[in-house]
């Protein structure tokens, strides 16, 4: 009966289309758009039900993946910019290595117990040390569910989260991105399991590991309401979660335009040399400053459609010759118009 329930549960979701017109109110717990964006960008949808099993997922020969380093003791292994997929198996984002005196520490490991024991596995291969600290930057599951992977190799391991995400986890969030990885994979997320955060943290933040200062950054809302993003001092890096992508567009649903915008923006007075994105190649300023451009355009497009009197139906027209440059950018054909619309709700509401 459980089994059906969640079955039809998933057939009930996948049906739901990125909205052309999203609530003005986010919903960071609810993973509904991300199965819409994968509708509109794929034919097969094939809903299966969840797997529970305790079997640990081995880690397999043919992952294409491995870690480059992009600062001093400092790894990430960039994933594909497609959804989570049968063929991907659900790997999509960024997971970072550090290393410290005291042990290894991961920013977001992937998404399924699958993938992580995959990034177990290549992380061996950089440094023998133990994981030690694992920091999830936001709620959405492409992110954290490999956390079991993590946790059952080192069971004393710390988990760091914003008290929102855990809270959203605690209030559902999990069981519902277990469903909707288990449905964009078609089953290869099977024996992926809920481990969420078991330490809160929140901005300015200090977690010292070892040699190393792990300082959290979060200003409110941005790409959700649970985001945090890292920087390790010694390294001048900061991981950004998804308040920054590269050749990626974002899903934006969850948060807000001028919330992530002004996120990003404080983070961009700092004198940090690397910054990595939730997906897509690390880079410098540019490629920070590249996205908010972004994010603006569509976000001006808007406002000029909401000062002259039309309807958010018609962002579109304008912020598509204003957002040329990203044309080639993973999801753009699918998320600008929807983008465009929220945008107009946020500017709508803000006025009334």
């Amino acid at each position: 009966m459980i089994a059906l329930l969640k079955t039809l549960t998933a057939l009930f979701i996948i049906t739901l289309l990125c909205a052309c017109s999203p609530s003005s109110e986010p919903t960071s717990e609810s993973p509904n758009d991300f199965l819409g964006e994968a509708k509109s960008g794929s034919s097969n949808n094939n809903s299966k039900p969840a797997i529970q099993s305790k079997t640990n997922t081995p880690a397999t020969d043919d992952f294409p993946y491995s870690f480059e380093q992009v600062a001093n003791n400092t790894w990430v292994m960039h994933g594909p910019l497609e959804l989570p997929n049968p063929e991907n198996k659900g790997f999509m984002n960024n997971p970072g290595l550090i290393k410290t005196s005291a042990g290894l520490v991961v920013i977001d490991p992937g998404s399924t117990l699958h993938i992580g024991n995959n990034v177990l596995a290549e992380i061996k291969k950089v440094n023998q040390q133990a994981i030690v600290a694992v920091f999830n930057t936001h709620v959405h599951g492409d992110h954290w569910l490999a956390n079991q992977a993590i946790k059952t190799a080192y069971p004393d391991v710390k988990i760091y989260g914003h008290p929102e995400m855990i809270n959203a986890i605690n209030n559902g969030a999990g069981e519902n991105w277990l469903n909707t990885m288990n449905t964009l994979t078609e089953g290869a997320s099977q024996g992926t399991e809920v481990v969420a955060p078991d330490h809160s943290v929140d901005n300015t933040d200090v977690i010292i590991v070892g040699d190393t200062h792990f300082k959290i950054h979060h200003f409110g809302i941005a790409h959700t309401k649970t985001d945090i993003m890292i920087e390790v001092v010694e390294n001048s890096v900061i991981f950004l979660g998804d308040n920054v992508l590269s050749l990626r567009i974002p899903r934006t649903t969850d948060g807000t335009f001028i919330g992530n915008i002004t996120t990003v923006q404080k983070i961009l007075e700092s004198d940090i040399k690397t910054y990595v994105p939730g997906h897509g190649p690390t880079g410098d300023k540019t490629m920070v400053e590249e996205y908010i451009n972004y994010l603006t355009l569509v976000y001006d497009a808007a406002k000029t459609a909401f000062d002259d009197d039309l309807d958010s139906s018609d962002v579109l027209a304008i912020s598509k010759p204003a957002t040329k440059a990203y044309k080639n950018w993973h999801g753009y054909e699918d998320l600008l118009g929807p983008q465009g619309a929220q945008a107009y709700s946020e500017i709508e509401e803000a006025e009334f």
